[in-house]
């Protein structure tokens, strides 16, 4: 996608409800404001249009508390503050290429984690070079061996290209949004496939 970045600093506006008996005095204490929008942004983890939440990175602005009606006695245990805020996120599309350390191996692919990303999956069709090994035949752990001896295994870095991008909403009782990808190592660009990295293993940065 032309002018795409994976990531991003997005402006966001989000309405922070706090308990009224949490606060510790009459003004608002905008550092527990902070901290339960914090709190949000790390439960809801992803959104559909941004992507991944990595971390606040300026207060634009605090609003009063938009819950007036005192007649309403849940409104008055329950203020609501609107606080403008940037967020730094991360994002693929199709067409990106990532880089990833994989840590699970199944006879049809292999599951990678690109920095935030929990699900990248490489399907065994998407790498056609790579013959499956299973545990305990020629290999001490299941691995994709290719002619020359390069693994794919647990705990091997591997650059990829995305071929598919979905945005998995959490049911209740869920832990936080997610984002699925599916890539591949069929391409033109002969750097993907396993890689070693000199330097902190930060391999999405």
């Amino acid at each position: 996608m032309e002018g795409h970045k994976m990531f991003s600093e997005v402006e966001m506006t989000r309405d922070v409800a706090i308990c009224s008996k949490d606060l510790k005095s009459q003004s608002p204490p905008h550092h527990q404001i902070l901290s339960r929008l914090l709190e949000d942004l790390m439960c809801e983890s992803a959104s559909k249009e941004h992507g991944f939440h990595l971390g606040i990175t300026a207060v634009k602005s605090i609003g009063n508390n938009k819950n007036k009606n005192d007649d309403d006695h849940h409104q008055k245990q329950v203020l609501t503050f609107p606080v403008s805020f940037t967020c730094r996120t991360f994002m693929p599309v199709e067409g990106d290429v990532l880089q990833g350390v994989v840590y699970k191996v199944y006879s049809n692919g292999a599951f990678i984690r690109p920095g935030p990303l929990r699900h990248a999956y490489l399907p065994a069709v998407k790498m056609p070079a790579y013959r499956y090994f299973p545990a305990g035949s020629e290999e001490e752990k299941a691995c994709f061996r290719r002619e020359d001896l390069t693994k794919i295994a647990a705990g091997v870095v591997v650059r990829f290209k995305v071929l598919a991008v979905r945005f998995v909403e959490s049911r209740p009782h869920e832990k936080g949004n997610d984002v699925h990808v599916l890539v591949t190592l069929e391409d033109d660009d002969d750097t993907l496939g396993p890689i070693s990295l000199a330097g902190p293993d930060d391999p999405y940065m």
